[in-house]
């Protein structure tokens, strides 16, 4: 159904409320709701009361009483129609004589007037509900209007911010895959005094470790004898099976193992961390300030520079310093902020359609606006 027929049928249906609500105020009572709320009571005593005891007639009595007080009241300030207090007293005089049948046959009287009452007032909600969705689409328009006028060009396309994004992606790739080649690739005894270095940068939030506990490891490991020869060139990953081994196995291999075992069991938890599953280092991402990445590059230079197969990784730091003082990230992160947050406006706000945009949008704000203002309000019809 299109929008302009909608609003057709909800002027047809606003009509048809009036002339029912016109027809209803000519019985007091019954546009304002007090027989149908006094019929009720009444049916709700019959059922409560049906097959009651003559111990519960004392309550019986006072609900009606309660019920009669309020017809004489309403009569009296000619809120209803006399006919109708009539029926109602007469009602509430036959259940008083423990008549339910005969209250039931005057409350019976007055269901055609009832219906009419409910068929008004559904046709009433009816319209109030297409009246409120007509606001509720122009209170949408207002703001999509406004939230438009906010939107300002992106300083570079979506194309460059995805390219600045896999430039970020490749150097965490290559910054990984060196770890990983230092880790397996490059002998303990040279790979872990550059991860001892880099932990001490809190940039790169490499896991800490003591230089109390790490220096008799280093120095046991480097020093020449049978413990470099089996241990010191073996990768750290290599380093972590002699926990592994027996007494015999490392006296076998090193002569005495305990001073290996006893350096090992104290850098236990700090070797565990560099050699745990996924990425060692802090990834690169244009959620951070220009000032955190900047300090990362930074310190992932100097790290890079000691590992000893990171040239590729070395090329990417170097590619995205460059994006940084060129200041080609900052406008990629300034540009994913406005994408993300404002989509298809910002967008069209790149492709210069963004103006065409808002005033579509003016045009249906008057357009509803005008179909609002030739509508009446609910509670002029009710």
């Amino acid at each position: 159904m299109s929008e302009a027929r909608s609003v057709e049928d909800l002027r047809e249906l606003g009509e048809s409320v009036s002339a029912l609500s016109k027809k209803l105020k000519k019985t007091p009572g019954l546009s304002e709701g007090h027989v149908e709320r006094l019929a009720t009571a009444v049916e709700r005593i019959l059922r409560d009361y049906d097959g009651a005891s003559f111990r519960q007639y004392r309550n019986l009595v006072r609900d009606l009483d309660v019920i009669a007080a309020d017809v004489a009241r309403l009569g009296k300030d000619k809120a209803l129609h006399p006919k109708l207090s009539r029926i109602l007293d007469a009602a509430l005089l036959k259940i008083r004589k423990r008549d339910l049948y005969g209250g039931r046959m005057f409350i019976g009287r007055l269901a055609k007037l009832r219906a009419s009452a409910r068929e008004r007032d559904r046709l009433l909600e009816e319209y109030r509900e297409g009246y409120k969705e007509i606001e509720r689409e122009i209170a949408r328009l207002k703001s999509e209007r406004d939230r438009l006028r906010t939107v300002r060009k992106p300083p570079v396309s979506e194309a460059d911010v995805d390219r600045i994004k896999a430039l970020l992606d490749s150097a965490n790739r290559a910054l990984a895959h060196a770890v990983m080649r230092e880790l397996h690739d490059v002998p303990c005894h040279r790979a872990l005094p550059a991860l001892l270095e880099a932990s001490r940068d809190r940039r790169l939030l490499l896991p800490k470790v003591a230089e109390d506990d790490a220096a008799p490891l280093f120095a046991l490991l480097s020093d020449v004898g049978p413990m470099r020869e089996t241990f010191g060139v073996r990768g750290v990953h290599g380093l972590l099976e002699a926990l592994s081994y027996s007494d015999a196995k490392l006296a076998h291999l090193v002569g005495d193992g305990r001073p290996l075992r006893t350096a090992l069991g104290a850098n236990l938890a700090w070797l565990k961390a560099i050699t745990a599953p996924g990425n060692l280092l802090p990834q690169l991402s244009l959620d951070l300030s220009i000032e955190e990445l900047r300090g990362r590059i930074d310190a992932l230079t100097v790290f890079a520079s000691k590992l000893h197969n990171a040239s590729e990784a070395t090329e990417r730091i170097v590619e995205v310093s460059l994006a940084i003082d060129s200041a080609a990230l900052s406008k990629a992160q300034e540009a994913e902020r406005q994408f993300r947050t404002f989509g298809d406006a910002a967008r069209s706000a790149w492709e210069g359609t963004l103006e065409n945009a808002v005033r579509g949008v003016e045009r249906d704000l008057d357009r509803r606006t005008r179909d609002l203002a030739s509508l009446s309000a609910p509670e002029r019809l009710g």
